[in-house]
């Protein structure tokens, strides 16, 4: 975001060269309140999580700073250079919403275009003006048209008016709007993004259809609703039949482009109120709110009867074998009446495919006609688990209380002695958390380490974004020791956390012996890392944008309070104790040129409680070339002053604390 105006409320009179005797008590000033307001609410605006709630929000905030008459809040298309209305508070308020202006046309499309605030007192004269069809036409009023920019992208405007003949804006008004705009676009675009991540999150990107944590969320949804309403809710599983033949004669290519038109042809079929998702492979869910087995019924030969009469490229006619099952006669709860029509979709399966079935107490035939194995029974056991895990992480935001809860719940599903979930920084693989014990060869409890990409089975596994199931990591061609432990014979199992085309961190898992894992765990850690890869994204962009969001506001509030500082002596303070909270409660110190041209530290944080950590500063900035004047020209001088640093490091320091050396970094 461009923080165009943040510091124009500090007078050139307050510049830190000045005389102190410049320094006068600034009388009270309507618009120093104003600021102060700004601040105390641009917290508030970018903690909103629903875009219609921060619509509001914003368009009631700069009701109270910059009193106004009407007001209209357009969003962006940028890729069609066109503005939408999305909030009017205005007589015409409908038809300025069915309207809409593209960028250059009228003056809100000028400020869009020209990414420039516009303030204009007589709008109905200026020649730019372009009138919303159905307004009056030259309607005295001022006008304030801000464009919204954030991340370089512009993402609406914001306009204000008062109407009349004497109605204007002042400049402090016009000052006061654009920087409020500033908050309100990232507030805007935070809003946006969290919008994008939950649409992501839940549609499959292939199809576009929802996917599988949506058409859990639904259906829960649906059978809460209908067991309130003594109503009915349809679903229905469904597998396309020999889909693996068209993958191997045909290529992945032409499978993707069967599950796309298949995924249209079922959109198509449904009823409006339908719900259609991918929820893996080839296999599709439908939730029927307010149908019963008959209906399902009816869908289900309708889709195979249409399946009939349509050719799909060159695999030619596909067939889908069909499980129904109905809520809540079946089942009470969403797992449960999941499991019947996958139960009555495998039967149909069993009876040669291309079959529909609807579940009873007879629907536990499967393909190879054998009973339901113990496996079968571990997989719906993992699947429970695993929607339960969803539902937790979904509820986080701090990627290390992620990385805990995915270790912990992992637990219940597959018996480890160590699992780490890391992720990746810059050329890195960084663990968050570990759950286990890793010993020295003394018995000393040792931390799991950072590895690079490429380095080891977790840094091989980041690297080809490929999962890695070792039955015995001595003899795995990947591992690397890690120094100070024992070799021992453990099997491993890596699996890359993907986001989208990337791969963003590795959740791994070991136990003492050989073999101790299958094929079945690692499918299961795949699916628990595609949740996790969601929701470890999502808390490190939340983080991000938290961590703007607090710079932003500093930023606000050390303009306010430099704007009442009465001495340099304040200003230097504001201003270091500003920068520790920006840089992350660092410990910072303002050097000025004094009378001579010499430097000296004007304010500091936190030296006075530690004599040692001022010295190593002073020490770090004689070294670093923040040499006095003098010093530079006088190497006696400069061995003077590194002697009398080293002499207060030597009084100051603890004894056995090497703590200066760590902090001279800073």
């Amino acid at each position: 975001m461009a923080v165009r105006h943040l510091f124009a409320a500090v007078s050139p009179a307050h510049a830190p060269d000045v005389d102190a005797s410049v320094y006068a008590p600034l009388p009270p000033d309507p618009l120093v309140q104003s600021y102060r307001q700004l601040a105390d609410v641009f917290h508030d605006i970018l903690s909103e999580q629903s875009l219609d709630n921060l619509l509001e929000r914003v368009a009631d905030t700069l009701a109270e700073l910059v009193p106004h008459d009407t007001l209209s809040i357009y969003q962006a298309d940028e890729a069609q250079t066109v503005l939408i209305p999305v909030l009017a508070r205005d007589t015409w308020a409908d038809k300025i919403m069915s309207s809409r202006s593209e960028f250059g046309v009228g003056i809100t499309g000028w400020a869009a275009l020209h990414r420039e605030p516009v303030r204009t007192n007589q709008a109905h004269l200026d020649p730019r003006t372009v009138t919303v069809p159905g307004t009056p036409e030259d309607e005295p009023e001022a006008l304030i048209a801000v464009p919204l920019i954030a991340r370089g992208l512009v993402k609406g405007t914001l306009n204000i008016y008062r109407l009349g003949e004497d109605a204007s804006f002042s400049d402090d008004e016009f000052e006061l709007a654009c920087r409020f705009a500033d908050a309100a676009a990232l507030a805007l675009d935070n809003a946006q993004i969290r919008a994008r991540l939950e649409y992501q999150a839940q549609t499959d990107s292939l199809t576009g259809l929802y996917n599988h944590r949506y058409f859990h969320d639904r259906l829960r949804a649906e059978l809460t609703r209908a067991n309130r309403s003594r109503d009915a809710v349809a679903v229905l599983m469904l597998d396309i039949d020999d889909f693996k033949r068209v993958n191997d004669v045909h290529g992945h290519g032409w499978g993707d482009q069967v599950l796309t038109d298949l995924a249209e042809l079922l959109r198509g079929a449904l009823r409006g109120s339908d719900v259609v998702c991918r929820l893996g492979g080839e296999e599709f869910g439908v939730i029927m709110p307010s149908g019963d087995a008959g209906d399902a019924l009816t869908l289900a030969r309708r889709l195979t009867d249409e399946l009939d009469d349509v050719e799909f490229g060159p695999a030619g006619r596909i067939t889908i074998s069909v499980g129904i099952s109905q809520g809540p006669e079946h089942a009470m709860n969403p797992r449960e009446l999941v499991a019947c029509a996958e139960a009555a979709m495998m039967t149909a399966k069993a009876r040669g495919k291309n079959q529909i079935v609807l579940f009873d107490e007879h629907s536990d035939e499967r393909p190879d006609g054998k009973p339901i194995s113990g496996r079968d029974v571990r997989s719906i056991a993992h699947m429970k688990m695993l929607q339960s895990l969803a539902g937790k992480l979904n509820r986080l935001n701090d990627m290390r209380q992620i990385g805990e809860v995915i270790a912990d719940e992992l637990r219940l599903l597959i018996d480890y002695h160590n699992c780490r979930v890391s992720v990746i920084e810059g050329d890195e693989v960084v663990p968050i958390a570990f759950r286990g014990e890793l010993l020295s060869r003394s018995g000393e409890r040792v931390d799991f380490p950072r590895s690079r990409i490429g380095e080891g089975i977790t840094g091989h596994v980041a690297e080809s974004a490929e999962p890695l199931l070792v039955a015995n990591t001595l003899e795995c061609e990947y591992a690397v020791m890690i120094p100070g432990t024992h070799m021992i014979e453990e099997s491993q199992i890596a699996v890359p956390l993907r986001y989208g085309a990337r791969v963003i961190g590795v959740v791994a898992i070991s136990k003492l012996g050989v073999g101790q894992f299958d094929e079945d765990d690692v499918r299961l850690l795949e699916v628990l890392a595609g949740h996790a890869s969601v929701a470890l994204e999502n808390a490190r962009l939340y983080e991000a944008q938290r961590r703007e969001a607090d710079h932003l506001k500093a930023l606000l509030e050390y303009t306010g309070a430099i704007s009442e500082a009465e001495t340099p002596d304040a200003i230097g303070a504001e201003t270091v104790r500003a920068a520790a909270r920006i840089l992350g409660d660092k410990n910072c110190a303002l050097w000025l040129p004094g009378d001579n041209g010499d430097f000296r530290i004007a304010a500091h944080t936190d030296y006075d409680a530690d004599p040692a950590l001022l010295a190593t500063t002073i020490m770090a900035a004689i070294q670093g070339g923040l040499l006095l004047t003098q010093v530079r020209r006088d190497p006696e001088q400069l061995r003077l002053a590194l002697d009398a640093a080293r002499t207060v490091l030597h009084d100051a320091r603890p004894p056995r604390r090497h703590t200066s050396h760590k902090r001279s970094d800073r």
